[in-house]
């Protein structure tokens, strides 16, 4: 059985179009709820917020209070406003010590640095029985 190169660019041209379709069709249903839960209201009929934003604090900067009345103001389309805004505590330390922990956990640990430190090549040669050669350094077979 032979297969036509048209007929394999066919089929994938229409599994292409067929994909897009029904991504098509599933973002014009998500608009159209979105419209019917949003009330039809448009966000140019919104009017401008009335309130001033509030003084800045010590706790956060003047551009950070600025950027967070701007994402307030255009995800409520105008119509939220901001009370309250505390920074929260600092805990980088107590991140970085659990990441510490974390890493320092995650080595080998050496149990016999004597054995370690003094290798093969550094100790003098000895006559080992066949028996010795067998055990293990513990001594066990």
């Amino acid at each position: 059985m032979s297969i036509d190169i048209a007929d394999t660019l066919l089929l994938i041209v229409t599994g292409f179009a067929v994909v897009l379709g029904a991504l098509a069709l599933l973002w014009l249903i998500s608009a159209a709820i979105g419209r019917l839960f949003a009330g039809g209201t448009s966000a140019a009929a919104a009017p401008p917020p009335a309130t001033a934003p509030a003084p800045p604090t010590a706790d956060v900067p003047a551009p950070h209070l600025a950027a967070i009345a701007a994402t307030v103001a255009a995800v409520t389309d105008g119509r939220g406003r901001v009370v309250s805004v505390r920074a929260p505590a600092h805990l980088a330390t107590a991140w970085a010590s659990e990441g510490r922990a974390d890493q320092l956990a995650s080595h080998r640990l050496r149990w016999n640095w004597e054995a370690a430190a003094t290798r093969r090549s550094d100790r003098p040669p000895t006559a080992m029985s066949s028996a010795a050669t067998a055990s293990d350094h513990k001594g066990n077979p």
